[in-house]
């Protein structure tokens, strides 16, 4: 995770000059509340970071349910993909040449995603999304993320009729609540 952070420290922290949004899906969950835990730790820049968006996954300081991808063959790997995929695209995951190129990309994405991040609750609104067909991930533990801000107020949880990618299998309910939920935490 300090490698990524790094990375966007140098990328993508120095062209934050207005406010904005993280929004984060499965990994990228981790990886936004990381980036902005450092905003606020090193870069004093949390006055510019409106609202964290997490979608897809529990929060970072908890284990995830899920058995970590680097510990999993291929055969196993390629099963759990896909049954996390939308339904509709499954079928990108029984071409062994495309296989073999992503599989190592996504163990690397899980060893950084297994690392659990400190609890500190940050003084960010927190919203989340998550689907209902997801199996592990559910609502309670998505319901966890509340432990990570101070703006209890503000936080909030949405369940989409779907898998692990929710926003690909009901796009328009995902954009309608994006909408609103960007307008309201704007408006304050």
């Amino acid at each position: 995770m300090k490698d990524y952070i790094t990375q966007l420290d140098k990328g993508l922290l120095p062209f934050i000059k207005k406010p904005c949004i993280f929004i984060g899906h499965s990994l990228g969950t981790a990886v936004s509340f990381a980036l902005a835990k450092h905003m606020v730790d090193k870069k004093n820049k949390n006055n510019f970071l409106k609202l964290l968006l997490e979608m897809g996954r529990g929060p970072p300081h908890l284990i995830d349910p899920d058995e970590p991808f680097e510990n999993m063959n291929d055969k196993d790997l390629t099963a759990e993909l896909k049954r996390l995929a939308d339904p509709s695209q499954r079928e990108i995951y029984d071409y062994p040449d495309f296989m073999a190129m992503i599989l190592p990309m996504f163990r690397a994405d899980s060893r950084v995603a297994g690392q659990l991040l400190e609890q500190t609750p940050l003084d960010i609104p927190i919203i989340c999304y998550g689907g209902d067909k997801e199996e592990k991930v559910d609502e309670a533990f998505i319901n966890r993320w509340k432990e990570l801000t101070t703006k209890h107020d503000l936080f909030r949880v949405r369940m989409f009729h779907g898998h692990h990618h929710f926003q690909s299998e009901c796009e328009a309910q995902v954009l309608q609540a994006l909408q609103e939920d960007f307008r309201k935490i704007i408006s304050l």
